[in-house]
């Protein structure tokens, strides 16, 4: 259940779609997610409610650290952090981190490393690092190990030009600009699996959260799981999925949300901190 049900909010939905997420989007075709710094601040945080069928399930912060270096190039480091709580903890152990390194001058992932549970345990833990910035051609390597085995390689074949993780992902999107209608499509990892996704800019509109009702911009997105070889996985269902980004000046991502077999998914922000830092992207 754990992984369904967060991977349901990091990438889609399964297969089963309700009326709140739309089916695949069509839209006039784009270019890809412009060139330059990402839309974010040091020391921005984030804090969203994670709920299922309308029952708290577990709490996730993003949060946008400090510049270091990443193949010789200055990046900016994003790290995402959902645990689960109350009652959630007897039946799906989360306590996941994803932790991504993006490139200030483009807004590029350069790496990306999730720690995260095993599917259906307490104990075992499964660390994954993917060298973004070491693709060779149509290969992006991959290490991946159990607790504390030695890595193993799993090298991942890519299509597109580009390969994106989750959080460098969404932080594109909060700078993403077009009509209603705009589409683009990508390649996107959640954890150590790559997954084809086709977005959407479905509306303009205003959306209420605990933060008061705000303008908010709906991205409509499809995503198909694919394989190390780089087809699509034909054991995983398609996924269907909806992001808010505040419409104004923070371009603040909202809400998420999916439909899975266990039900209506939904991450919402309950707290939003700007940072103290100076904006990467002016």
């Amino acid at each position: 259940m754990k992984t369904s049900v967060l991977a349901t909010l990091l990438v889609g939905c399964g297969s089963h779609v309700g009326s709140s997420v739309p089916p695949t989007p069509k839209g006039i075709p784009s270019s890809e997610f412009a060139v330059g710094p990402p839309l974010v601040t040091p020391g921005e945080r984030m804090t969203y409610r994670i709920q299922l069928g309308g029952v708290e399930l577990a709490s996730m912060t993003l949060g946008v650290g400090d510049i270091s270096e990443v193949a010789g190039k200055k990046a900016i480091v994003v790290q995402g952090h959902a645990k689960s709580v109350g009652l959630a903890n007897l039946v799906a152990a989360i306590d996941d981190t994803f932790t991504s390194w993006i490139d200030i001058g483009t807004g590029r992932s350069l790496r990306f490393a999730v720690d995260e549970y095993e599917t259906n345990s307490k104990t075992n833990i499964e660390h994954t690092v993917i060298d973004v910035a070491g693709r060779n051609g149509a290969s992006l390597p991959i290490q991946f190990h159990l607790n504390d085995t030695p890595p193993t390689d799993e090298p991942q074949t890519v299509s597109l030009r580009e390969v994106w993780d989750y959080n460098a992902f969404l932080m594109a999107l909060r700078s993403w600009e077009g009509p209603k209608g705009t589409a683009t499509t990508v390649e996107v990892f959640r954890s150590r699996w790559l997954w084809h996704v086709d977005v959407k800019i479905a509306s303009v509109g205003k959306l209420t959260t605990e933060l008061g009702e705000l303008p908010a911009i709906r991205i409509d997105g499809h995503a198909v799981k694919y394989d190390r070889a780089g087809k699509k996985d034909p054991t995983a269902d398609e996924r269907n999925f909806s992001v808010w980004i505040s419409n104004d000046d923070g371009r603040v991502p909202l809400r998420l949300a999916a439909r899975s077999d266990y039900g209506d998914v939904q991450m919402e922000i309950v707290d939003y901190q700007p940072g103290n830092g100076q904006r990467l992207r002016p």
